[in-house]
């Protein structure tokens, strides 16, 4: 009887078995080197996990073992939460936890951080429901760290430090009380304290490895991609907004030989474009930089940094326009419809203040802000949204199964 009621989270054990025994093969990316040779950065909850993992079983095979079990794991508690709560059908339950498993097939083997976020996304969402069903000191605790271990994972959730206010603000509206407001004060004001503490607490540590760094090696951050998309936008004559002539001269010579190229904004920047001049624009202005940042006494994300800013000030109309042209060429529906879920949510619950208003409206900005965060300040690429696309795609098939509950009684 146990056999049959558990049947679905059994599939998914044994799923993962077959995935793991048919390859365990670890996948190394340009970025994986991040990840294996450091854990001085702002973001080294994964790189520590390498680490304990390399120094228990001594491969990288361990790790592609911890994080598909942790995802599996993660839909298997995410899957549970919703069925009991929502009453779902074992046929919709089913079709969830398939749809569910498709990413792991695709990034199982990476080493990247996208296998762990994806799994700790699915046990924040879960752990959010229960919060805002059964308001609990556990709850709030359990989410409070999952918020924590998220930011500390990847700085594209960095987004979730005015979303958790805002889900604060809602849980308050909905179950006043002092108590209450006291609790989620303390859980917030502890996300912050703590989330920094530890971030001072590991450069501390690590403040040998960080002074031996070169300026060379500081090529990261939100700057990173900025920068390509404030090149693509500029043209020549904008490099008198730099004093400097160092600067001048390499933004010069970047910016002639992107429009010989016709890998600036200006020419054509028609469908998939962008896409075409971001490695032109990136590949050829790395060593030019890197000679720049010699000469300056700087690092390169400070080159980056600087350049962004004062291109994008003087051509703002034309970023703000190559930003939305940067969702419609990619995902599109995927920013108008959880813009328009959080509309309808959001009257919902100014008439209501009903649980699953306030969770909707969690859903739809979880996903807005994600989506926003890789427009802005990284490359458009399907592994850095999974986190938030197929939860906000399975509320929608539960939004509508509940409606058709609710018709149907």
């Amino acid at each position: 009887m146990k056999i049959k009621k558990n049947l679905i989270e059994i599939s998914i054990v044994l799923a993962t078995l077959l995935l793991l025994f048919s390859s365990s093969d670890p996948i190394l990316h340009n970025d994986s080197h991040r990840y294996l040779k450091t854990t001085d950065g702002k973001f080294f909850f994964y790189p520590y996990i390498i680490l304990m993992m390399q120094k228990l079983f001594n491969n990288l095979n361990s790790v592609v073992f911890f994080q598909t079990i942790l995802a599996s794991l993660g839909i298997i508690f995410f899957t549970k939460t919703i069925a009991s709560l929502f009453k779902l059908d074992v046929l919709l339950k089913i079709l969830i936890t398939l749809f569910l498993f498709l990413p792991i097939i695709e990034s199982y083997r990476n080493i990247l951080t996208e296998a762990v976020c994806y799994a700790f996304s699915l046990f924040l969402v879960s752990l959010i429901i229960k919060l805002i069903y059964k308001f609990s000191i556990k709850n709030i605790c359990l989410s409070s760290i999952l918020i924590i271990v998220l930011l500390l994972t990847r700085q594209q959730f960095i987004f979730l430090y005015p979303l958790i206010f805002l889900l604060y603000l809602g849980l308050y509206i909905i179950k006043k009380s002092r108590k209450n407001l006291i609790l989620l004060t303390i859980s917030f004001l502890s996300i912050i304290f703590l989330h920094n503490s530890l971030i001072l607490l590991n450069k501390y540590k690590n403040q040998d490895d960080i002074k031996n760094k070169t300026i060379l090696n500081y090529n990261s951050g939100p700057f990173y991609f900025t920068y390509v998309d404030a090149i693509y936008v500029s043209d020549i004559e904008d490099i008198k907004l730099f004093n400097n002539q160092n600067f001048q001269k390499t933004l010069g010579a970047i910016l002639q030989e992107m429009n010989e190229r016709k890998a600036l904004m200006k020419h054509y920047n028609s469908r998939g474009h962008f896409s075409l001049s971001f490695n032109d624009i990136r590949f050829y202005s790395d060593p030019l930089l890197k000679d720049l940042a010699i000469n300056e006494k700087t690092t390169i994300i400070e080159l980056k940094k600087k350049i962004s800013i004062k291109l994008i000030s003087k051509n703002y109309k034309k970023y703000i326009k190559h930003i939305f042209k940067k969702m419609y060429d990619s995902t599109w529906l995927f920013t108008f419809m959880p813009f328009f879920i959080l509309i309808c949510s959001f009257i919902s619950f100014i008439k209501k203040k009903s649980n699953y208003s306030l969770l909707m409206m969690f859903l739809s900005i979880f996903t807005l802000s994600n989506h926003s965060l890789v427009y802005l300040f990284g490359r458009v690429q399907p592994r850095y949204l999974i986190y938030s696309d197929f939860i906000i795609l399975i509320f929608i098939l539960v939004t509508f199964t509940i409606f058709f509950q609710k018709k149907s009684d």
